[in-house]
Formats: structure tokens, C-alpha cells, sequence
């Protein structure tokens, strides 16, 4: 792709793999922390919880900890445990990642606690991570793309997104960026467009 001067990498299904979607570890929750996976799921998405705690407008850990009480797992073990199941990498797109010629970054929908880990495992592959729970907004909410803008000072079309939801993809281009949707039938297909 032409004129590219900085790429923004999603993380979960681009760099970290979700080969049975996300949160495949719900499945083994009864198995590995005696939680039964369905209260996990009304937990995350009791009135919209889930988007709260990606626009870092509720604390993660408070939140595990308020619906967890007094019971045999705390709030930290749960997150910790979240954390290690998630930690998924790609080691092929890792391997684009550090190798494309372009400047990079993370662009991520992750609470702040995440967001740290996803820090620590990029370290020193990207410039920095931009994660919708810190940043206040998600994408694809215009708001998430413009903070990236105005942060790396260069014109939209100068951007690459590389993400595997298509409303993302869609309103990155919608600002001017360019995109490519990441996916099982497309992936063949990066190390092309990043120049390698």
C-alpha cells in the first residue's frame, strides 16, 4: 500500500490469536476456577458492563471483586487467571510485526489492566499501545482514531490499520486511513501490503 508511514495493530485476533473466538477460556471456567462459565457471561454483560469497562469507565478489578464477594476466588486470582488465558501469540504476525519497515503501534479495545499486559508482551516491537480503557473511548468510535492522528502528527492516509473487525476497518477508512481486514482467508495476504 502506498505512502505508509506508521501501522496501528489490532491485538486480539491479529496479534493475539482467538482461533474459537474471544474468550475461549469461559469454556474450562467451572473446570479451572469452580465459576460456572454462564454467571461469567451475565457478569460481563449486565447492563452493558462490558463497554463500560472497555471505555475505562468501570474498573475491572472492583468489578470482579463486587461480584465475586466473600466466595473462594478473588477478584485478583479471577483477573490473573483471565490475563494467562488470554495471552495467545501469534507468532506469525509477531514475526510481521517486528519486521515490517514501517513505524507500528497497538490499537486495542482493552480495559487498562489488560492494556499493561499487552504493554509488556509488545515491549520494545512497538512505539506505544493505544487501548480504549485508558484512552476513555473504543474504536470504532472516530474519538479512538483521532487520538492515534493527533498523537503520531501525520495525515490519515499515511495510516495503515490492520484489524479483524470489519466496523473498525470501516471507520478507519472513513477518516481516510488505509485498512486491511485481518483474517483466516486474507492473512496470506499482509506481508505483501506491509512491503515485505
Amino acid at each position: 500500500m502506498p505512502g505508509i508511514a506508521l501501522t496501528v495493530w489490532d491485538y486480539d485476533g491479529v496479534l493475539n490469536r482467538e482461533p474459537d473466538g474471544p474468550f475461549p477460556w469461559v469454556a474450562t471456567l467451572e473446570r479451572d476456577l469452580g465459576i460456572r462459565p454462564e454467571a461469567f457471561r451475565r457478569f460481563l454483560n449486565d447492563a452493558g458492563r462490558k463497554w463500560r469497562i472497555l471505555r475505562g469507565e468501570e474498573d475491572l478489578l472492583a468489578a470482579l471483586n463486587g461480584w465475586l464477594g466473600d466466595g473462594p476466588v478473588t477478584g485478583r486470582a479471577f483477573l490473573d487467571h483471565w490475563l494467562r488465558a488470554d495471552d495467545r501469540p501469534d507468532p506469525e504476525t509477531f514475526a510481521l510485526l517486528s519486521a515490517q519497515p514501517h513505524r507500528a503501534v497497538i490499537g486495542t479495545n482493552n480495559e487498562a489492566h489488560r492494556a499493561r499486559a499487552i504493554e509488556a508482551r509488545a515491549a520494545g516491537a512497538v512505539e506505544a499501545v493505544f487501548a480504549s480503557g485508558p484512552m476513555g473511548v473504543a474504536k470504532p468510535d472516530p474519538g479512538f482514531f483521532r487520538a492515534i492522528e493527533d498523537w503520531a502528527g501525520l495525515a490519515p492516509s499515511r495510516i495503515l490499520l490492520i484489524d479483524d473487525s470489519p466496523p473498525n476497518c470501516r471507520a478507519a477508512a472513513e477518516r481516510g486511513w488505509q485498512t486491511f481486514r485481518f483474517g483466516p482467508e486474507t492473512r496470506h495476504r499482509l506481508a505483501g501490503v506491509l512491503g515485505l
